[in-house]
């Protein structure tokens, strides 16, 4: 087909259109999906666990456990008594080394170790990975109860937690870029998509651990199998770099990324770069 005098493939000038009509995946689009992929407050979560279409004994049990915690902190929450100590979070794709590195510098700074989703749910995440909007909920909702959890460590101790609200929400935006692939992209900096929810309690610190795909998939060779997100994250550059630029996109608290692909201690020594003003202040 020719264009102003030029020959151009038919091909292209479908992806051309279909870029062109391309919108930016902001919020409210996002919030509105039919199938829920991220949750901004913990209502929204706990109305999709309540549908009747929902109900049964698993279900039950999360949010009983959710419950739990709820009554648990405001059980032991003294009027003015608040957290004495830092949260920080480790985030990093599958192979980044992010679980060996949560462990020993936990170890290192004498904190406790914590992970979302908390061990308290833990044993019903692969009862609920059938139905996309459960799983969803299921991680959405354990950044909740974790949140929940830790508040009451932090008053005696600092707490690393493997992964976070930022982790979902990066994998949820890219996710829905790819799943309505040619119709939305991925929003700029800036977008309140990237916000960090009001009703959720905020860490101190966000660490990435960044690797060269080539570090994480040898680190990798030995699994044997993989989830549907970790196949698309191997086979997909335009996914994985989608999620990495959603988790540079994040604000208040924004994400701090380290180089990973040194030695352990390495890792550790530039982590506690940003750590150590954080520990001071205690």
């Amino acid at each position: 087909m020719t264009v102003l005098g030029v020959v151009v493939p038919k091909r292209t000038l479908i992806l051309t259109r279909i870029l062109d009509k391309a919108k930016v995946l902001d919020l409210n689009i996002i919030l509105k999906m039919k199938t829920p992929l991220l949750f901004k407050t913990v209502e929204s979560i706990l109305e999709v666990l309540q549908r009747p279409e929902h109900k049964s004994p698993v279900v039950q049990e999360l949010l009983s456990i959710y419950e739990d915690a709820k009554e648990k902190k405001e059980k032991f929450d003294a009027p003015g008594e608040a957290k004495q100590h830092p949260l920080i979070i480790f985030e990093g794709l599958d192979g980044s080394g992010k679980s060996t590195t949560v462990k020993l510098f936990a170890k290192q700074i004498n904190a406790i170790k914590w992970q979302t989703p908390p061990e308290s749910i833990s044993h019903l995440r692969n009862l609920l990975d059938d139905d996309i909007n459960l799983r969803t909920a299921f991680y959405s909702l354990g950044n909740y109860i974790a949140a929940l959890e830790v508040q009451l460590l932090l008053r005696t101790s600092p707490v690393v937690m493997d992964r976070y609200w930022h982790s979902t929400a990066s994998f949820a935006i890219a996710q829905a870029v790819h799943d309505y692939k040619g119709e939305y992209e991925m929003p700029a900096k800036g977008n309140e998509i990237y916000n960090f929810p009001e009703d959720l309690f905020k860490p101190d610190l966000v660490m990435l651990l960044n690797v060269t795909e080539q570090i994480r998939i040898q680190r990798l060779s030995r699994r044997t199998s993989f989830t549907t997100q970790e196949l698309l994250l191997k086979n997909s550059d335009e996914f994985r770099n989608n999620v990495i630029l959603a988790y540079r996109n994040m604000s208040n608290p924004g994400v701090v990324f380290i180089n990973a692909n040194s030695k352990p201690k390495d890792v550790i020594d530039n982590c506690l770069v940003h750590v150590n003003p954080l520990l001071e202040k205690n």
